[in-house]
């Protein structure tokens, strides 16, 4: 049984994902993402201190608020909704994980192209034709 602090739950989805990857045999990489939306820099922190290295952010005017405030390395993620009035803010993220759709995929690419450095993002794709999925 592992310590209740952020150490101790960090190491037990570890272990989770280390079986989970073992189960699947394909050796998958995965990287934990720690969330730090509604928590100040220095939740950042500790996350780096407790060795997670990339963190995520809901809100784009959130994330650029807290980027000022940290003083640790870490890779930050944007991973909730992204308006196109902010796309020129994709630059300070190292993942994009919400691009919803054809206009705001456009609008991003656009943004790398000026920049001359893809923006790295994942597509959300409806593959069941449902407008609500």
């Amino acid at each position: 049984m592992h310590a209740p602090g952020l150490a101790g739950r960090l190491a037990e989805v570890r272990e989770r994902i280390g079986a989970a990857v073992a189960r699947g045999g394909h050796g998958q990489q995965v990287t934990i993402v720690a969330v730090t939306k509604t928590h100040g820099a220095d939740a950042v922190a500790a996350a780096y201190e407790a060795g997670l290295h990339d963190v995520g952010e809901n809100r784009v005017q959130e994330a650029l608020q807290k980027m000022e405030q940290v003083t640790v390395p870490v890779r930050w993620h944007l991973i909730g909704h992204l308006q196109r009035n902010k796309v020129k803010s994709v630059g300070r993220f190292a993942l994009v994980h919400s691009i919803d759709s054809a206009r705001l995929a456009q609008a991003v690419s656009e943004f790398g192209v000026q920049r001359h450095q893809a923006v790295d993002a994942l597509v959300q794709v409806s593959v069941v034709g449902e407008e609500t999925k």
